[in-house]
């Protein structure tokens, strides 16, 4: 386990270095903005952005709330290289429409316009919109936007930069080898987690994959991916699912969690708390993505507030499993730690108490893959607990069914258990009854004790010599039979097992001999037995009479050199 984790960690490590090595390229070139509202309904407002008028900037679009904005770019002239142009990048948010204005140093413009339905276009990996910059003769000396129908939630206008089309390419490959990287994880996870739960059927399984599978269609709805793959998607629509598939992947979660760790671990005032808050933060998020952008500052707010007091759940639920003495309790901590505080610091911007940040969006994605790869050694660990018990209750189980069908004093099958076996057996059997001579007389001058011991031995005496197939029981007091197929009866003649017990060691160096009686035919039905049972007591009733230490055959004679007990 220790080099799993050893090894996970250098594999993160490697991946965090490689997104590192590839640069940010919309912060290539300082840019600062201003923003400041527009009303459509005045003439001119178009051409206000055209023409850079002057216009006093906003100390705090936020509070504005919803509307139509205009945004200028402020940064230092740049000549676009045509072997290597420029590109305009920002994140993508809420709004219905937006137009470039790029202006040149000459007094020229070019523009560029999109709305949500069209963002496909413009979108990259990573949640970005990316917007080719014209080339002309003159350097470029500002950027100008307008912006319809802006949400306004957490800004008008969030990450904007300017910078090299090369260095936005290199950001996009490592991106998107990563987030492919992230998929395959998140594929491999599930069908390797599904395919344990097929054998062992434990149900925190089946919450792993599916809060795996929700991380996974998160990624692809949050990174962007999801309108390269269906470009006729709106951006907005985009936006809704994200709130949907995060509180799914959420209530996934807790799950996992509180089924991982048992439901007897876990206090049921916390899981009805826990269930609550989930389906509150689901409806909150189904309210979202039917009426947004109605409400929708009240909904994104009561979002990300019931998120963040969700999250707190785990305070609670760490608490008493470290009470319980919960197994592997510090790895999970060490599983979750990342993307729980991913979460909260993803909340904490969404109540707008921190800034944007590039990672806010793509380091969701390595949160998410130290959690996943912690996680199976996680379920690995616990799986490997659920085995131990299992086989302990196997090997309990089956020391209970040995011993109720056993002898307990000498191992073999009791009466029950040998006639649950026996009757059924269609081809010829030979029965052979055994009889312990004079035990009595053993008994009284060996104790109760060491004659218990004689039992053993002859059981044991038996057993080395019955050939496989065979059933060996003891019949009550000092009575024993074998139940051996015909087929096999040469491999167990009886003048052996007479050998057996003379020679096998007794206790305190007693001499112990038996006497034998035996027949043959079917046991297939109880009559049969009964039947079988009868003949091989006469023959044993024979042996007796003659003298003991002897063989009797229920249709003839067989001897066997006579001792005698001394």
């Amino acid at each position: 386990m220790g080099n799993a984790i050893r090894l996970t960690m250098r594999l993160l490590a490697a991946l965090v270095l490689a997104l590192g090595a590839g640069g940010v390229a919309h912060a290539a070139v300082p840019v600062s903005s201003c923003v400041f509202p527009l009303d459509q309904s005045q003439p001119g407002a178009a051409k206000l952005i055209a023409q850079a008028t002057p216009v006093a900037c906003a100390a705090d679009p936020h509070t504005l709330g919803s509307g139509n904005y205009g945004v200028r770019l402020n940064f230092a002239p740049q000549l676009v290289d045509p072997a290597d142009p420029l590109v305009l990048r920002h994140t993508s948010v809420w709004q219905k429409a937006e137009r470039i204005v790029f202006r040149y140093g000459d007094g020229s413009t070019a523009e560029l316009r999109w709305d949500s339905s069209s963002a496909a276009r413009y979108m990259t990996i990573g949640a970005q919109l990316e917007f080719p910059v014209p080339v002309r003769a003159a350097p470029l000396t500002g950027a100008y936007l307008e912006i319809t129908g802006s949400a306004n939630w957490r800004g008008v206008l969030i990450g904007a930069g300017l910078g090299k089309r090369s260095e936005a390419d290199r950001e996009q490959t490592w991106l998107t080898a990563l987030y492919a990287a992230f998929g395959g994880l998140a594929l491999a996870l599930i069908v390797y987690n599904m395919a344990l739960w097929s054998a062992l059927r434990q149900r925190f399984q089946l919450y792993y994959c599916a809060m795996v599978a929700g991380l996974a269609a998160y990624t692809f709805t949050s990174s962007g991916a999801v309108l390269l793959a269906f470009p006729w998607l709106d951006n907005n629509d985009r936006l809704r699912i994200n709130y949907l598939l995060l509180v799914l992947t959420g209530i996934a979660a807790f799950r996992f969690i509180v089924d991982y760790f048992g439901q007897e671990m876990l206090s049921r005032r916390l899981r009805n708390l826990i269930a609550i808050l989930g389906y509150a933060a689901l409806a909150v998020a189904v309210a979202f993505a039917a009426l947004a952008p109605w409400q929708g500052h009240v909904l994104d707010t009561a979002y990300f507030a019931l998120g963040g007091l969700w999250l707190s759940m785990l305070v609670p639920i760490l608490v008493q499993a470290w009470r319980a003495r919960a197994k592997h309790f510090w790895l999970f901590v060490l599983s979750w730690s990342a993307p729980v505080s991913a979460s909260l610091v993803r909340a904490a911007y969404g109540l707008g108490l921190i800034e944007y940040s590039f990672w806010l969006d793509n380091g969701n994605m390595i949160a998410l893959s130290i959690e996943s790869l912690f996680s199976t050694l996680l379920i690995v660990a616990r799986l490997r607990d659920i085995s131990a018990e299992r086989d302990l209750a196997r090997a309990g189980e089956r020391t209970a069914m040995r011993l109720a069908n056993s002898d307990p004093l000498t191992g073999l099958l009791n009466r029950r258990s040998f006639l649950d076996l026996a009757i059924g057996r269609e081809h010829p059997q030979r029965l052979l009854l055994v009889d312990i001579d004079h035990f009595k007389a053993i008994n009284d001058r060996v104790g109760h004790h060491n004659g218990d011991e004689v039992l053993c031995e002859v059981a044991r005496a038996l057993q080395a010599v019955r050939p496989a197939e065979s059933l060996a029981v003891r019949l009550g007091g000092e009575e024993f039979a074998l139940l051996i197929p015909c087929a096999r009866a040469h491999e167990c003649r009886p003048e052996q097992l007479l050998d057996a017990v003379r020679s096998h060691p007794m206790p305190l160096g007693t001499k112990v001999t038996v006497s034998l009686g035996f027949a043959e035919g079917a046991v297939a039905t109880h009559e049969d037995w009964k039947r079988l049972y009868r003949l091989a007591d006469a023959a044993l009733y024979r042996a007796k009479a003659d003298g003991r230490d002897r063989a009797c055959r229920a249709t003839g004679f067989a001897s066997a050199p006579p001792a005698r007990i001394a």
